[in-house]
């Protein structure tokens, strides 16, 4: 019965990441630059019938070949939240007499220069011109295509995707390859990209390079394009390369797809994370510990009030702040479209001491003592907590519309619609002593989630405080 439950959820992620696509639509399109009709296949989202969202474009060469694997790999990850919903192109290559038999014209679109050894070689330059004034205007007044599209080529389409971004920089924001053939023409790629690369201009430009370990990455000169990158990539150009172990010049495509996309949306996964303390109170010489998701991002802070930079610390998933007025954390991304400071709620102080609470309340009971066993009536949970000793205390809340949280008389929590159902966590420093608490949630929508709400004891503000609890979740 395991192995039964175990195989249908596993059916039902796999048809949830599938179901990321519509059916592809066929096009044609009738090219005066290469003189030729060239099909191509265009790869929708699948909501893009029902809403009015404008998508990144990716468009794959060899697209017979790669399109299958590209589509799989981003379907995952736009699944698991790691990119967003995109558009995809596949350009297939164009066959003399039908895909079975006929020849195929890839070594003359795919190849900047005429080698001695590969059939019509030598017509990449058409064939970028055909992308940028054919293929991208007709994908771009055709569909909702956002400002941004990116390039996948493999073997001869990675070198033709490199000799892209030397000749059309800013063609695409993203220009990604699978063991790119940058041996041919004794090296003449990576000699074009020494030459070109110290005077180009980038903002943001997104490449990464991926391959084979071992011999293919000296026979394929992989190594040179490295050392050339390493030496003159210009500011702007964000770039990285990736070696895969016991791979072939195909299966490496399918990791190459997997890295390529991550690293292009790096941070599009952490955009809206915050730190699981979200507000409170730090007291002086007693830090305490700020966790954060640092999944697939690329965090970096500065603990002296100045700006982070790219090359700052970087955040290992939690934080010890002593002086939140100090600490600043920042979002970074490849394509920049990402960045963005992370908020510290924290803020430095004293100890919260409980106020002259009445004995009675206004119908002449006395107020109730709030313990593990209290629960909300009628919308309502209000008594006084009972502190025992000074130290941290943490009070979690998810609200819904209308939830409000009183704790000693103030106001500590208003539903916020821009925040929406997320997450307050707030640390206090109390004194021992009793404090007046009330929670209400006097409107129930259906949509919403169940109240969570949790009071925790925290020993020094950086144990796992949440496996403490002394009022549990209602």
């Amino acid at each position: 019965m395991r192995i039964i439950c175990f195989l249908i959820l596993v059916f039902a992620r796999l048809q949830t990441i599938h179901a990321q696509f519509a059916t592809p639509v066929k096009e044609s399109i009738s090219s005066i630059v290469l003189n030729e009709q060239r099909d191509i296949e265009i790869i929708l989202p699948e909501d893009y019938q029902s809403d009015t969202a404008h998508y990144d474009v990716w468009y794959t060469l060899d697209g017979e070949w790669t399109s299958r694997t590209f589509t799989s790999v981003a379907s995952y990850l736009m699944g698991a939240g790691f990119m967003p919903p995109v558009i995809i192109v596949s350009v297939p290559n164009r066959y003399a007499n039908g895909y079975e038999h006929g020849f195929n014209y890839r070594e003359r679109d795919l190849t900047p220069t005429a080698i001695p050894y590969v059939d019509s070689s030598g017509g990449a330059g058409n064939f970028l011109a055909f992308l940028e004034k054919e293929l991208l205007p007709f994908i771009n007044k055709k569909y909702r295509t956002s400002s941004e599209s990116g390039l996948f080529g493999a073997s001869y389409g990675g070198l033709f995707t490199m000799y892209a971004l030397l000749e059309r920089p800013l063609l695409f924001r993203f220009y990604t390859m699978s063991d790119p053939a940058f041996e041919d023409d004794n090296h003449y790629v990576p000699r074009l990209a020494a030459r070109r690369l110290p005077e180009l201009k980038f903002t943001n430009t997104v490449l990464n390079i991926a391959g084979r370990s071992g011999l293919s990455y000296s026979s394929m000169a992989r190594d040179v394009m490295d050392s050339i990158l390493r030496t003159t990539a210009p500011k702007g150009l964000h770039w990285h390369s990736a070696l895969y172990d016991e791979e072939t010049h195909s299966s490496v495509t399918f990791k190459s797809n997997y890295d390529a996309l991550k690293y292009a949306y790096l941070g599009y996964s952490s955009r809206k994370t915050r730190f699981n303390l979200t507000r409170g109170t730090v007291l002086k010489d007693r830090p305490v510990k700020a966790l954060l998701n640092t999944d697939n991002a690329d965090m970096r802070y500065t603990a002296d009030g100045s700006e982070p930079l790219r090359f700052s610390t970087g955040v290992n998933d939690f934080l010890i702040i002593s002086d939140p007025s100090q600490i600043r954390v920042k979002s970074f991304s490849p394509s920049g479209r990402y960045v963005r400071d992370i908020p510290i709620g924290l803020k430095a102080g004293d100890y919260t001491s409980p106020k002259k609470l009445l004995k009675k309340s206004a119908k002449g009971k006395a107020e109730p003592k709030l313990d593990s066993q209290s629960r909300m009536i009628a919308g309502l949970m209000k008594g006084v907590v009972n502190i025992s000793q000074d130290g941290y205390y943490v009070l979690q809340l998810t609200p819904s519309k209308s939830t409000r949280m009183y704790f000693n008389d103030s106001l500590l929590v208003d539903f916020n619609v821009a925040i929406g159902h997320a997450r307050e966590t707030i640390i206090l420093p109390l004194r021992k002593g009793d404090y007046a608490f009330r929670l209400e949630q006097p409107s129930k929508n259906p949509d919403d989630p169940p109240l969570e709400f949790g009071f925790y004891y925290s020993q020094d503000g950086q144990d796992e405080w949440w496996k403490s609890p002394f009022l549990l979740r209602n």
